[in-house]
């Protein structure tokens, strides 16, 4: 049977979907340009770029599928937006204004309470004009790409710009990072296998 409601619903989706920006290489240069946070090797075999909310769980299982390709040669550069809960603005604000960004991030995401959704940085109380105005440019940026949401992966591939939107499956990430497989044994992963 054929139920208006749904055609509705996909309707009302595609109206409140940002514009699909074809020209991923000039939007990749602007992404360079982000003000984000580096995580994993130094001297990296490749580069991935994730768009993450400090409270999103989704980024936070992102985070963890992604450590061991981490310790394989992948630097991701993990760029903050803020919209899943009011503390997301400053949660964003203390990781990036912290002494050790990297650590930061690390910190909320190893104390990652996930009955609540919510990272473990504590959110600053009064976010810095600068920083509200680079977090909002990194969603204008998230959305140009076409995410609807976090995680987004943006990297570089021989056919152009590769992009994701949502935790990968384990068996796409030699793909996207460009390295050989590795062992993920994390049961909070399972579900992505």
């Amino acid at each position: 049977m054929f139920d208006v409601r749904a055609v509705v619903l996909v309707a009302l989706m595609a109206l409140s979907a940002p514009a699909w920006t074809a020209d991923r290489a000039a939007l990749f240069s602007r992404l360079e340009q982000t003000r984000h946070i580096v995580e994993g090797a130094g001297h990296p075999g490749s580069v991935l770029y994730v768009f993450f909310d400090p409270n999103c769980y989704y980024c936070h299982l992102t985070g963890k599928a992604l450590q061991p390709y981490e310790k394989a040669g992948l630097q991701v550069w993990w760029v903050p937006v803020a919209y899943q809960k009011p503390s997301s603005v400053g949660m964003a604000a203390a990781i990036l204004l912290a002494s050790d960004p990297a650590a930061a991030l690390r910190q909320n995401e190893t104390g990652y309470r996930p009955a609540s959704y919510d990272g473990a940085i504590t959110a600053l109380a009064e976010v810095p004009p600068a920083i509200s105005k680079a977090l909002q440019e990194n969603m204008d940026l998230m959305r140009a790409f076409g995410a609807q949401g976090t995680p987004a992966l943006v990297w570089k591939e021989k056919s152009g710009i590769g992009f994701r939107n949502a935790v990968p499956r384990l068996s796409e990430l030699p793909r996207i990072t460009g390295l050989p497989p590795q062992k993920i044994e994390d049961p909070d992963l399972a579900p992505f296998r």
